[in-house]
């Protein structure tokens, strides 16, 4: 039988019994991808159940499976192939992100900053407007080899050839060929003026007016990007060590620079050549998750493809509340949430243009 001693237990042993729980990292990523789940759902819900016609959430999970009346076709046929699309290239431009700040080694390197989005439009239009022997080419493959040509010029215009390069001049460098590529695009537009109503509203970015031929043909590659991208998450975590530490832990990395590369071209791409160039997803996205769930590269890409699913999600669907009943490409919002955070970032970085 033990007896108490009488002694009030001292601040060391009331510090042990108050401890706080500490949230490990396992629990951190968890959260962060229940409350990104939640968010989905409310989305889908919410832009399923807005539009000209109001249609009650009752209606919703009848109308998936059938198609009987003006309720349900307008669900099947407008709204679900436009929450559909915009998940998907949420996704593919958040990756792509994530995968060019990796391969870069630069937290300022983003499809849109870096021309990539830029030159696939270019391409795009000059197919449309001056070139009518290209015009039967798939706009995917003319997005395709617009996004690579772009990203090349703008490596070699930053000097890539004379060791790593900085963020600043990176930056500078994509910025100054997109918007050449972007005055040239609308120097086609100009001198071509048939084609100005199908083009400008597309230039800006977003899924207004998705159908299910689109997301066919955006889904085999955006499989083929985002398998890829995943399956690079251990070489992109050594490449995070540096150059001299992942050569000396046996990683390739001239081969898995070149290889993420392809496959942020193959995803920029693809989102791009249906749903034009929607700005900002591939650079605000990653940082974003990166501070809420750390940066191991196996948990950040499935992040950024959820969060950059559920950004591109709600943007669209603020987008129709901008000037009701009208409504404004999802490119419209996310350029006017990610223009601050972009110059936000930029301050932060503490390096010089040389």
């Amino acid at each position: 039988m033990t007896q108490s001693t009488g002694i009030a237990p001292g601040p060391a042993e009331t510090a042990v019994h108050r401890r706080p729980k500490i949230v490990t990292s396992k629990q951190r990523v968890t959260w962060v991808a229940l409350f990104l789940l939640a968010l989905l759902v409310i989305g889908v819900v919410w832009g399923l159940s807005i539009g000209s016609q109001h249609i009650p959430l009752s209606r919703l999970p009848g109308a998936i499976f059938k198609a009987d009346d003006s309720d349900e076709l307008i669900l099947q046929s407008i709204r679900m192939p436009r929450i559909v699309l915009a998940l998907l290239v949420g996704a593919a431009l958040a990756v792509a992100g994530a995968l060019m700040q990796a391969v870069a080694a630069n937290p300022l390197a983003a499809p849109e900053i870096m021309g990539v989005n830029a030159g696939a439009v270019f391409v795009v239009v000059l197919a449309v407007t001056v070139v009518p022997s290209l015009s039967g080419a798939p706009t995917i493959l003319l997005a395709f080899g617009g996004s690579a040509a772009a990203g090349v010029s703008v490596m070699l215009l930053a000097g890539s050839g004379r060791g790593r390069v900085s963020p600043v001049r990176l930056a500078l460098a994509g910025v100054t060929a997109s918007s050449l590529l972007i005055s040239l695009t609308q120097v086609l537009i100009i001198f071509d003026e048939n084609s100005a109503d199908s083009v400008l509203f597309w230039l800006v970015g977003g899924v207004n007016f998705a159908a299910w031929g689109d997301i066919r043909n955006l889904l085999p590659w955006l499989v083929i990007g985002l398998v890829g991208a995943f399956s690079m998450s251990r070489s992109l975590n050594l490449l995070a060590l540096g150059d001299d530490m992942a050569r000396g832990l046996g990683q390739n990395v001239e081969r898995t620079r070149l290889l993420g590369s392809a496959f942020v071209v193959v995803l920029c791409g693809a989102a791009v050549s249906v749903a034009g160039p929607v700005a900002f997803i591939g650079l605000i996205v990653p940082h974003i998750v990166r501070r809420l769930a750390g940066s191991n590269y196996t948990v950040l890409l499935p992040l950024c493809a959820a969060a950059g699913s559920v950004l591109v999600l709600y943007a669209d669907i603020l987008s129709r509340h901008v000037k009701p009943p009208y409504e404004v490409p999802a490119g419209v919002v996310t350029a006017l949430l990610g223009a601050p955070i972009f110059v936000y970032l930029a301050r932060r970085q503490k390096v010089t243009s040389s």
